[in-house]
């Protein structure tokens, strides 16, 4: 198979990995330690993508100190297992098996942290697949997406205009178009209706496996 890119990266939460228990849960229990309201599930589905402590802030209305300390009780919780509460999108791992065989570099870029990620990826099957991880420090605080992006592509010896990006939120779509790589919307994933499209995007495909047009010739 011939292929349209020399590397393509991927989102990890809501494009390689339905995430959304774990995270949801680890939130919520983060929460209700510190005494503070839970909110709804609309509202918890959208810590997923951004980090962690804008989400606290953004969409909980926590003050800096406060989304300090959930960060860190939401970390214990999804260490302690909560990042198991998740499943790889059907059509996921095939579609890196043929994108490897036809030569093409792949990396993971994730705003969440490396280390976390990596359990992650190592867990689902997912690390044996990519060439690089790029993620965040642990308190998140490090590289937005468009420097998450410019590192794996720097990892993986690939030019950013030979590179496409593949993620389900704006911060994705926003980030690749800063870093100069092509993007591709996943919107299987956890975004808005009509933030995968616009400025940079090639387009956005319902499931896993309607990717593969977009990335094969």
């Amino acid at each position: 198979m011939t292929t349209r890119f020399d590397a393509v990266l991927f989102d990890l939460d809501g494009t390689l990995t339905e995430s959304h228990p774990g995270i949801m849960h680890c939130a919520s229990l983060a929460l209700g330690e510190m005494g503070l309201p839970i909110p709804d599930e609309a509202t918890l589905r959208r810590f997923i993508g951004p980090p962690l402590w804008y989400s606290y802030t953004e969409f909980c209305g926590l003050t800096p100190e406060q989304a300090e300390e959930a960060v860190v009780r939401y970390r214990k919780h999804y260490r302690d297992g909560g990042f198991l509460e998740c499943s790889v999108y059907p059509g996921i791992l095939p579609l890196l098996d043929d994108l490897r065989a036809a030569g093409v570099k792949l990396a993971v870029a994730t705003a969440k942290p490396a280390k976390m990620a990596r359990a992650v990826c190592e867990s689902f099957g997912i690390l044996e697949r990519v060439d690089f991880l790029s993620g965040n420090r642990e308190d998140e605080k490090g590289m937005g997406k468009r420097g998450l992006i410019e590192s794996a592509c720097a990892g993986l010896g690939v030019p950013p205009g030979r590179a496409v990006m593949i993620g389900d939120t704006k911060y994705d779509r926003e980030g690749a178009r800063e870093a100069g790589t092509a993007f591709l919307g996943a919107a299987y994933g956890y975004g808005a209706p009509g933030e995968l499209t616009g400025e940079g995007s090639l387009g956005e495909a319902a499931s896993p496996d309607g990717l593969r047009s977009y990335l094969f010739l």
